[in-house]
């Protein structure tokens, strides 16, 4: 493992473990859907999907319904997808989205 591999996994981690619990979406359904959607397109190794799932919490961070903490997380496991670390993309977004309280 290269040491650019490691910081980004070391930052990937403390992102999301944060104090505990990770940074909340909040209640916004569209929002919801988008991380849903995000899951889905890593689960299926699918760069072209994971790009749009980008744009949209993009958006709804612009829009002010992701929260920016939250949409940092999320980055994270989008970077992550793009290095090629699928899987531990996905179980990094899997314990995000357990995380949520609604």
């Amino acid at each position: 493992m290269d040491r650019r591999t490691a910081l980004l996994g070391l930052m990937v981690f403390v992102t999301l473990a944060g104090c505990g619990k990770p940074a909340q979406i909040g209640p916004d359904k569209a929002t919801f859907k988008a991380v849903d959607a995000l899951y889905t397109a890593i689960s299926m190794r699918d760069p072209k999907l994971v790009n749009r799932c980008e744009i949209s919490l993009n958006q709804l961070k612009a829009d002010g319904k992701l929260l920016a903490k939250a949409a940092d997380s999320l980055a994270s496991v989008i970077a992550e997808s793009r290095a090629e670390k699928w899987e531990p993309a996905q179980n990094h977004l899997h314990d995000f989205m357990l995380g949520q309280q609604r």
